[in-house]
């Protein structure tokens, strides 16, 4: 799901940019200059930025719920467990720089080129301990003593791939010699896919889950019934996400003309992906099925998805009949 404001704002403001950039190209056609197709073709290194994911959702109180009691009927059923609260949390991941390959075909139209452009980029992003933001909500950031010092919460993206199929317009800038610098804008369709994955583990008794409530790992039978099945349990999320929506990108390079059909050179670009949401049920919750307090509510969570664009620098082949 992509039809959140500010990508709607992001994909406005790209769409603007872009027709303003086709009408000004428009009007220099008359330009003398070489005209004619082109094939080119380009590989080199992505760097993506510091992505952002946000978790949110409605939450049950660990007190509440059934699965941790012997007997089902015995879990409270008072306001905060029939109430819950909001679960959050803001995360960052910091990718490592990939590899991307493109192929376009063009036409020269003097100093224009006009293309079609496929891109696709693989990354890979670290595995990361979860940074607590201000969006975090009370149900994470309320536990901090129940986390599991071996496995404090973490996330993973992986598996990442991004593809574009873009409409470029590019202006040479003839220096009078076999180097032409360029500057250009594409848009046109974006897809971002991989797999996420949270996770959290509270402490065992051994590592003093019971001494957060107030009890003890030496009287284990003093406490709770709910605190001891809660014990070194883990909740998992994970997500396989897939969308498309509408992108944009910047372009800036130079080529070297090797003789009348052929050239090389180096192409940079900064590309803006839309931000992505997708609606997931956890794999598992305090160690049992995803569900609520209740036994029988799903328990689903919104991820939203931010900073998926990158910077490229390709060397690239020009190739004209």
């Amino acid at each position: 799901m992509l039809d959140t404001e500010s990508t709607r704002g992001r994909t406005f403001a790209a769409a603007a940019f872009f027709v303003a950039a086709l009408l000004a190209g428009a009007s220099t056609l008359s330009a003398q200059g070489s005209r004619g197709f082109y094939v080119s073709m380009g590989v080199g290194l992505v760097q993506g930025a510091g992505t952002e994911s946000t978790l949110s959702g409605p939450h049950s109180p660990t007190r509440c719920d059934r699965l941790l009691y012997p007997n089902l009927a015995d879990a409270p059923r008072d306001a905060g467990c029939l109430a819950g609260s909001e679960l959050g949390g803001l995360y960052s991941y910091d990718p490592e720089p990939g590899l991307g390959g493109s192929l376009a075909v063009g036409y020269t139209l003097g100093p224009l080129n006009i293309e079609v452009e496929a891109f696709q980029r693989h990354q890979v992003i670290h595995n990361t301990l979860l940074t607590l933001g201000t969006q975090s909500g009370a149900a994470i950031t309320g536990k901090e003593t129940e986390w599991s010092p071996d496995r404090p919460p973490w996330g993973d993206i992986s598996e990442f791939r991004g593809r574009q199929l873009f409409a470029n317009l590019t202006y040479s800038l003839p220096t009078g010699s076999r180097l032409t610098p360029y500057v250009g804008v594409g848009g046109g369709l974006s897809q971002v896919a991989y797999r996420h994955y949270l996770g959290f583990a509270r402490k065992s008794i051994a590592e003093g889950y019971l001494e957060v409530f107030g009890g003890s790992r030496a009287e284990p039978g003093a406490s709770p019934d709910w605190q001891r099945a809660a014990a070194g349990t883990v909740s998992e999320l994970t997500a396989d996400v897939s969308e498309i929506g509408f992108g944009f990108q910047l372009l800036a390079g130079v080529d070297y003309a090797l003789s009348d059909q052929v050239s090389i050179g180096l192409k940079g670009r900064w590309m803006q992906t839309p931000d992505v949401s997708v609606d997931t049920q956890w794999t598992t919750i305090r160690s049992h099925a995803p569900v609520h307090a209740d036994a029988v509510t799903p328990f689903v969570s919104t991820l939203d998805f931010a900073r998926l664009g990158y910077w490229a620098l390709s060397a690239n082949m020009k190739v004209r009949p």
